[in-house]
């Protein structure tokens, strides 16, 4: 008979094996991080962030070739620590918040790179401008969610795109530089 050290053995290799097919997730609001930096006056970095991200994604760690994901960021949930500049950078200088609420990525391709690592193509919008990019991407993990016994999978990126291509062009690069650094880090749980 089962002793419940046994059943709690169990109950945790069948979440954590079924992690190990494909399965839909949806992103974890509370726990996923947009995060940009860009060059101000050629001298620092100034530094902002996304809090309302959502989404859904689609994981199969055996055959990359169906795995997709889908980012909505909302643009309003813009965050630099200091109001006046957050109130200019929702402005339609720069994101035009009113005008273009959403951020958005939506992938077309994944291609394993390595164990855990891949190169993810898809569709960035900004401020209603879309360009397709390539981005590397990192499984940082998947486990079993200790609360609520789903699984839980975990990603990572950092790449570079330049503000003008999405039509924001205020201030020149001597002022604002035209690199940006996005670092996302998504967790999301299975549906």
């Amino acid at each position: 008979m089962p002793t419940i050290p046994h059943l709690a053995i169990f109950a945790a290799l069948s979440g954590a094996a079924a992690t190990l097919s494909a399965m839909e997730y949806v992103v974890d609001d509370d726990h996923s991080f947009a995060l940009f930096r860009v060059q101000h006056m050629n001298a620092g970095y100034t530094w902002g962030r996304f809090d309302d991200i959502g989404g859904e994604l689609r994981y199969d760690p055996k055959d990359p070739s169906g795995n997709r994901v889908r980012v909505v960021i909302k643009a309003a949930s813009l965050s630099t620590g200091v109001p006046k500049m957050e109130e200019h950078l929702r402005s339609n200088d720069f994101f035009d918040v009113r005008q273009f609420p959403e951020l958005t990525f939506v992938s077309r391709s994944f291609a394993r790179t390595g164990e855990g690592q891949y190169q993810v193509t898809g569709d960035l919008t900004i401020c209603g401008r879309t360009r397709t990019i390539t981005v590397p991407v990192t499984r940082t993990g998947m486990s079993t969610h200790a609360f609520n016994r789903k699984p839980v999978i975990g990603f990572e990126t950092v790449f570079e795109i330049n503000r003008r291509d999405f039509g924001i062009t205020y201030g020149s690069p001597e002022v604002i530089g035209d690199t940006v650094r996005v670092t996302f880090a998504l967790e999301a749980l299975a549906k």
